[in-house]
């Protein structure tokens, strides 16, 4: 929320919102979330071409494989997030997240570390969220909301420090 010279600076508090944005994207992007929707839809269709009429087991069966994916799964995806917000200690407080030219210091609570930008391996955004992979299973998870005036400047940053994932942003 601030920005001083060649450094910006921003502080974010972890909400459910951004938490099921995050998880709703590795859930539903890729092969597997095509197939899961492929599934419910066929379903539908299914369910609408008269299969298992007459046959009231069946009939459920496909509504509740309808539901599945486009419905049920969400659902107990902002169930996690919500359950992961309030049980993880570092989400209680915000984090303080400073970017310039070598990378971003994450800091929370007198604690702090720095990575270069080197070290992003993924960059992915959605609607939501700006995320920085760090490997396999440590990602940033930056929530729009709380740092849209700071943005265009990461965004710049991220492009000029690694120009492979410009694809992967937003105009």
């Amino acid at each position: 929320m601030e920005q001083t010279e060649n450094k910006i600076t921003v502080r974010v508090q972890m909400k459910t919102a951004a938490m099921f944005d995050f998880l709703y994207w590795h859930s539903y992007s890729g092969v597997m979330g095509i197939i899961n929707y492929g599934f419910s839809l066929a379903a539908l269709v299914a369910l609408f071409a008269g299969f298992g009429k007459g046959n009231p087991m069946a009939t459920i069966a496909l509504i509740v494989l309808a539901l599945l994916f486009t419905v049920i799964n969400p659902l107990l995806l902002l169930q996690k997030a919500d359950k992961q917000i309030r049980r993880t200690p570092m989400f209680a407080k915000p984090i303080t997240y400073s970017f310039d030219e070598k990378g971003f210091e994450v800091a929370q609570e007198g604690e702090s570390g720095f990575a270069a930008w080197e070290e992003v391996v993924l960059v992915r955004e959605t609607k939501k969220t700006l995320v920085l992979y760090l490997g396999a299973a440590n990602a940033i998870v930056l929530p729009k909301d709380q740092c849209a005036d700071e943005m265009p400047e990461i965004k710049r940053l991220l492009k000029t420090a690694r120009p492979c994932f410009v694809s992967k942003l937003k105009k």
